[in-house]
């Protein structure tokens, strides 16, 4: 399993962070993480403060939500996942909901994996952004599918009440920006 540490200077993550990324990488098949040395979880300010990585992965107001740091003069690859940034993606209401925080994290966590996943030649087509964004899609179908297969049936529902929450996020980030 792919070590997990935390790196932050003042913000204080939530309790279910770090178990939610263990489930995450827990769903993942064997080698998918072959090569890759930890998961770092850190804040905004610890993570703007490094150099010399790929430009990250960042949400709509161009705040890095993660980032896949290559393995490099004799150092292993790993990812750093900017929890204050990702947490504020989840809608409030939903935050307690595990199957909405599964998604909002695995959204980034699974992005930066298909980025390690094509940088150690496991892509096969795209590469790239394109490359990140087809595996994020892949590895999501498949954490899905083994947490909760049980439900399937339900996904048009589930995909209308999704479609809903984003639209309600959207709205309150409009009103964040206004005032």
């Amino acid at each position: 399993m792919v070590a997990i540490s935390s790196e932050f200077n003042d913000y204080v993550e939530p309790h279910w962070f770090r178990r939610t990324v263990e489930r995450l990488l827990s769903s993942l098949p064997d080698g998918y993480c072959q090569g890759l040395a930890s998961v770092v979880l850190t804040e905004v300010a610890v993570a703007a403060a490094r150099k010399g990585a790929r430009s990250a992965r960042r949400n709509r107001s161009g705040i890095p939500l993660g980032r896949y740091r290559r393995a490099w003069s004799g150092q292993p690859a790993w990812v750093e996942l900017v929890v204050d940034e990702i947490v504020k993606q989840i809608p409030k209401p939903l935050d307690r909901v595990q199957i909405t925080r599964d998604i909002v994290v695995g959204r980034v966590l699974f992005h930066e994996i298909g980025h390690h996943l094509d940088a150690t030649g496991r892509s096969v087509g795209r590469t790239g952004e394109p490359g990140a964004e087809a595996w994020e899609a892949r590895l999501s179908r498949i954490h899905l599918r083994r947490r909760y297969g049980y439900l399937h049936p339900l996904s048009p529902v589930l995909a209308v009440l999704g479609g809903m929450a984003r639209k309600l996020a959207q709205r309150k980030a409009g009103d964040g920006k206004s005032g």
